[in-house]
């Protein structure tokens, strides 16, 4: 489940760059259906954003199928925000969709980006999970290892941080369900 689950992070961390492709290549369902072709291109811009929420929103049901794992208070020593260290490469992925000229390049260039993000801890960023409330962060445990922490909670003092419904993505990803 771990690999499938991890897959569809992946897929779902490129959307946001296959709907600035689409965007930008002018494609609008409009075009597909002729009753549709007096709607404006903005719907079809927002049904894109929708399935990217809509896909995101799934992917996180998914979690519950993964398994379970907790952190004790006092094991972790230090607590350090990873928004800002995946954002950058995030950008980058926009970027290439703006400047890649066809569908064919962009398959090609996004499906060699998918293998890399698949093998990658960056594949469990996807800013739209910012939307839903989540933050990364990278923790440190008593032992010195460094796991990455998917959650909803404001960290910053690590002796009092506690979880215990955390969902393990693999061995250095787990993800915080609770509120």
């Amino acid at each position: 489940m771990e690999h499938i689950f991890k897959f569809v992070l992946t897929l779902n961390s490129l959307l946001l760059s296959l709907m600035v492709f689409l965007i930008k290549e002018g494609f609008v369902i409009n075009s597909l259906y002729p009753y549709l072709s007096s709607l404006p291109a903005i719907i079809s811009y927002i049904l894109y954003f929708l399935v990217v929420l809509i896909l995101t929103w799934l992917s996180m049901q998914l979690i519950n199928f993964l398994g379970t794992d907790t952190i004790e208070a006092g094991s972790i020593s230090v607590i350090e925000p990873a928004n800002d260290a995946f954002l950058p490469s995030y950008l980058g992925y926009f970027f290439v969709a703006l400047s890649i000229p066809n569908i064919e390049v962009f398959i090609y260039v996004f499906g060699i980006i998918c293998i890399f993000i698949f093998y990658s801890r960056i594949s469990y960023f996807n800013p739209i999970f910012f939307l839903f409330g989540f933050n990364f962060y990278y923790i440190i445990n008593n032992k010195n290892i460094k796991v990455l922490l998917i959650t909803r909670k404001q960290l910053k003092e690590p002796k009092s941080a506690e979880f215990n419904n955390l969902k393990r993505i693999n061995n250095y990803t787990f993800m915080d369900m609770e509120r």
